[in-house]
């Protein structure tokens, strides 16, 4: 029963460390630098007590597949954890052959700041809306965008820094 309950333990702080580890990347890639610093040392310090547990005995094949499995398994909800926390901003770039205005009007009215200019595809003029949001939004963005026109084309990128411009909080509900 010991070597389960061990094997458990490696695994948990596996999971938990690479979880840690994963969202201390991401803010070390958005510069948030105090965040990035302290989850960065957090998953270090379970990494090194993990680590230590199975090179104490590496005959022990259950210790080395925890911490193997830890590891899938931490990744995977550090990538589900990040996803729901949708830290940071988001550049929406929008291209609409026919209903522009609408589409930008919609964003406007859900409290928004759009750029809209207009360009020339292969075949017709098009509008061209820019919003940037923090990521968390997104996906309101795109739902508003394809009620207007859900054949239009939406590129979203991440934006590592905004300054300036029209902001006020958005009414996610809608």
């Amino acid at each position: 029963m010991d070597i389960v309950i061990e094997a458990l333990g490696i695994f948990l702080l596996r999971v938990l460390g690479i979880t840690v580890s994963t969202l201390a990347t991401i803010l070390t890639v958005q510069g948030r630098k105090l965040p990035a610093i302290i989850t960065g040392s957090l998953s270090t310090f379970v990494y090194v007590v993990a680590i230590g547990k199975v090179v104490n005995d590496l005959d022990n094949a259950i210790n080395v597949a925890a911490y193997v499995v830890g590891f899938g398994v931490g990744t995977w909800v550090g990538m589900v954890l990040e996803g729901r926390m949708a830290l940071g901003y988001a550049e929406v770039r929008i291209i609409s052959t026919s209903h522009g205005n609408e589409i930008a009007n919609a964003l406007r009215e859900a409290g928004f700041g759009v750029t809209q200019t207009y360009g020339r595809g292969q075949d017709h003029a098009v509008a061209i809306i820019d919003a940037f949001v923090p990521r968390k939004s997104v996906a309101v963005i795109l739902k508003k965008t394809e009620e207007k026109d859900d054949k239009a084309i939406v590129a979203v990128s991440e934006a590592r820094q905004i300054q300036g411009g029209y902001w006020r909080l958005p009414d996610r509900r809608r």
